[in-house]
């Protein structure tokens, strides 16, 4: 598996073009600049480095044999041909499922002993905020966050803060099939503001 460093030059395997690796955002993202000026996060497994031409320093010979120069020709030849390949497209029928974040304090910290419920509550939608910037960053199309029912006061906030912080996500009550009234989608678009 090739590492991907800050200045790789690079191309997407799901999409057509190629930048420069500008910063390692994690160990799962990098910031790339396409050709065309965008600065695009994207997951680091769906970009292939590019070898960039290295050139001779003065006072360097080529030493390599007749065989050594067919070899590398051949390489070169395959390398080429693995770049230029026309990225085959996905089926459209196959849907990722969106990722569930369950907010119930017992799946987030071991025990609330000394804890008040306004910090409960802000623990939580620290993890809401953090869980949905991820997922922004990720271009992820939609996000769950399992909130119970209880008294409502989780959902409120949450609905509260989606509108307050990321108004341009659309927010809705998630299957009820699958989850009752104790869960919320995120929807995010793919035309973000920033």
């Amino acid at each position: 598996m090739t590492t991907v460093k800050t200045g790789d030059l690079v191309r997407f395997i799901d999409e057509v073009g190629e930048g420069r690796v500008v910063r390692i955002i994690s160990n799962e993202m990098a910031e790339v600049e396409t050709s065309d000026g965008w600065l695009l996060p994207t997951y680091i497994r769906t970009l292939v480095v590019i070898p960039e031409k290295t050139t001779q320093t003065a006072g360097q010979v080529n030493r390599s044999g007749p065989k050594d120069i067919k070899a590398a020709k051949v390489d070169k030849e395959i390398l080429s041909a693995s770049l230029n390949k026309i990225p085959v497209s996905k089926p459209s029928n196959t849907k990722i499922p969106p990722r569930e974040i369950d907010l119930h304090i017992n799946k987030l910290i071991d025990s609330v002993i000394g804890l008040t419920n306004t910090e409960i509550l802000t623990l939580q939608l620290g993890v809401f905020r953090r869980e949905l910037n991820q997922a922004i960053k990720g271009n992820e199309k939609e996000i769950i966050f399992i909130h119970g029912i209880g008294n409502g006061t989780l959902k409120g906030e949450l609905r509260r803060v989606a509108d307050q912080e990321f108004k341009w996500c659309s927010q809705e009550d998630a299957s009820f099939k699958e989850y009752g009234f104790g869960a919320t989608r995120i929807r995010i678009p793919q035309n973000k503001p920033y």
